[in-house]
């Protein structure tokens, strides 16, 4: 068993009862998108693959401002 995954699982508050579950399914085919599709079955989210396919828009704040305008007033 691959000990970073387990880690990331356990990380993620995956209980160790679907942790042996997902690496029991994956043994022979382990890889991330195949541990992300086996926690989804089980009703988490996925930790290991992004989709940004369901990212449609950008997560831009356009009105953003720094809060610093520069204006350098002298300090007495």
């Amino acid at each position: 068993m691959d000990l970073a995954i387990i880690y990331e699982l356990r990380a993620n508050d995956v209980s160790e009862e679907h942790i042996e579950l997902i690496m029991s399914r994956v043994k022979n085919r382990l890889t991330e998108e195949n541990i992300d599709k086996e926690l989804v079955k089980l009703g988490y989210p996925k930790i290991f693959t992004v989709d940004y396919d369901e990212y449609d828009n950008y997560d831009f704040d356009d009105d953003y401002s720094p809060s610093h305008k520069g204006n350098y007033e002298e300090i007495d």
